[in-house]
């Protein structure tokens, strides 16, 4: 019976075949997933040569990404990845917020990404920034580059919410503070379900999901066995939360699980398995409504998955 599916070789693998493979010249950078897997890998390609730390889609399918040590952003598409383009920033991306069809917030922090700069408002069609905005209210990072603290920011009803630390602060479009929420916990990531108005959290020193409303009150939380070494998440088209996991610390296998949106159950749609082990310690996840696809980002590397169509054997 065949167990795992090769992405580059385009086969389906038994255990034998599979534990044989990596044995094989030319085969090192080859990524394998379970044959039981709800969502195909049919794309992978590179985003220029540095760790990309967050991936952002806009409706028409454009990505944006945010890359470690660069004072760029790059787009590219999830239909034609060949396109690719820069846009120079006035300091190191550490998030990003879509606006609308055609423009982002961009957080900005020093070259130790310990201290915030500023945020800039981005129009990607045209490749310019036409605002930039204080952020004097936002708190000073503890550790700089614990790769957990890239700071997760989203925009709803013409104001962004930023995470700092064991808060999120809420300003608005001029940089004036609005209010803050305290949390209890240092959330390693955020994301915004604007169809439920419920913001959800990854709480990773104790490996749970922590869903609540705008006003801070916790609605539920959410705890699994498999939950382990995660870091990133994102929502899908039906209000699930996808989170991205990693079996270990060395990212080579990574699972994705599906959290429903009442926080009742959880199921594996994706089951990664690299051919090599990455030396990079980012990862970033996002999904593209239109096409349907998640977009994974392991160091310079991005992974397209969509609904699998047909049943391997």
């Amino acid at each position: 019976m065949s167990v795992n599916r090769c992405y580059e070789c385009s086969n389906v693998l038994c255990e034998d075949c599979y534990l044989k493979h990596d044995k094989l010249t030319n085969t090192e950078y080859h990524t394998f997933q379970a044959t039981s897997d709800q969502m195909l890998l049919n794309n992978k390609f590179f985003v220029g040569s540095l760790d990309i730390i967050y991936i952002k889609s806009f409706p028409d399918g454009l990505l944006v990404f945010a890359m470690f040590r660069s004072d760029k952003l790059f787009t590219s598409s999830v239909s034609d990845h060949k396109k690719n383009k820069e846009i120079k920033v006035s300091g190191r991306p550490c998030s990003i917020a879509i606006l609308d069809r055609y423009t982002v917030a961009v957080l900005l922090s020093d070259d130790t990404y310990c201290n915030f700069d500023s945020i800039e408002i981005v129009d990607i069609r045209q490749r310019q920034i036409i605002q930039q905005v204080g952020v004097n209210c936002l708190q000073r990072r503890f550790d700089c580059l614990d790769t957990s603290l890239f700071c997760s920011m989203f925009y709803i009803d013409e104001q962004l919410y930023t995470r700092c630390v064991s808060q999120i602060t809420v300003i608005d479009m001029s940089g004036e503070l609005d209010r803050k929420i305290d949390l209890e916990f240092t959330p390693t990531d955020m994301c915004y379900d604007t169809k439920a108005a419920r913001i959800y959290c990854i709480d990773q020193s104790e490996e749970r999901l922590i869903c609540f409303g705008r006003d801070g009150n916790i609605m539920f939380t959410f705890t699994g066995p498999g939950l382990t070494h995660f870091k990133r998440l994102t929502i899908d088209s039906e209000g699930y939360v996808l989170i991205l996991c990693h079996e270990n610390s060395d990212y080579k296998n990574f699972k994705v699980h599906r959290i429903s949106p009442d926080g009742k159950s959880d199921e594996v749609i994706v089951t990664g398995i690299h051919n090599y082990t990455y030396k990079y310690k980012h990862s970033s996840i996002c999904f593209q409504e239109e096409s349907d696809s998640m977009v994974i980002g392991f160091g310079a590397r991005v992974y397209i998955y969509q609904k699998k169509s047909v049943n391997w054997t």
